[in-house]
C-alpha cells in the first residue's frame, strides 16, 4: 500500500476520549515543536535524550522538522486550542546503515502521558515504515523509563539486551506491531 507520508494525517482518539490528530511534521512546524520541547519536564527530557538538555538550537529544530519522510519520518499529534495547534506528542524514525531498520523514539508532554498517545504514534509510524520497507524498530530505552517500556512491550517489542549503564535495547518487527494494533492494510 502506497502511504504519503509527507502530507499524513488522521483523527485518533486517546485512552480518555480526547479527540487528537496524527499528522507528519512540516519544515513551519519549529516553533511548534520548540513550545513542545520547552513544555516537558526534565525528567521527560532526561528519558527522550538520555541526558540533560536546556534547548534545541535553530540546527535541531531545522534537522527535526525538515525531513525526507523515507529515512526520516516524524508525526506529531496535536491539538487545537483556541484556535492554535499544539504538539502534545512526538514520535519519529530514523533508518541506519541497514535499511530493512530503524531507530523509533518518542517524547510526550507530561500532562498526556498514560493517555494511549506513544501507541498512537507507534502504530502510525509503524504503518509508514511498513510501506517504505521497513521491517524492524528499534530502541534503545532508560530502564527507569518504566512508562515508555510498558508501551513497547505492549507493542510487541521484546528485550534483546541491557547495557551496564542502565539502557534496555529493544526490537519489533513492524508487522507484528501493526496486528497487534489492528491495522493491516487488508486491501
Amino acid at each position: 500500500m502506497l502511504i504519503d507520508a509527507r502530507n499524513y494525517r488522521v483523527d485518533a482518539v486517546t485512552l480518555d476520549g480526547t479527540a487528537i490528530w496524527i499528522r507528519a511534521i512540516r519544515s513551519d512546524d519549529q516553533e511548534r515543536l520548540h513550545d513542545h520541547f520547552k513544555g516537558m519536564s526534565e525528567q521527560s527530557i532526561y528519558f527522550r535524550f538520555m541526558g540533560i538538555r536546556r534547548d534545541l538550537s535553530p540546527q535541531d529544530l531545522k534537522q527535526l522538522t525538515e525531513l525526507d519522510f523515507k529515512n526520516h519520518v516524524g508525526l506529531a499529534a496535536t491539538l487545537t486550542e483556541n484556535g492554535r495547534e499544539r504538539f502534545i506528542g512526538v514520535g519519529r524514525y530514523i533508518r541506519g546503515a541497514n535499511p530493512s531498520r530503524a531507530e523509533v523514539a518518542f517524547a510526550i508532554l507530561d500532562g498526556f502521558q498514560g493517555h494511549g498517545i506513544g501507541t498512537l504514534l507507534l502504530e502510525h509510524l509503524s504503518r509508514i515504515a511498513d510501506a517504505n520497507g521497513v521491517t524492524e524498530f528499534e530502541a534503545d530505552v532508560l530502564g527507569e523509563n518504566r512508562q515508555m517500556l510498558e508501551v513497547f512491550a505492549h507493542s510487541g517489542f521484546e528485550s534483546h539486551s541491557a547495557l551496564d549503564s542502565g539502557v534496555v535495547h529493544l526490537r519489533s518487527s513492524t508487522s507484528k506491531i501493526l496486528k497487534k494494533a489492528n491495522l493491516v492494510d487488508r486491501g
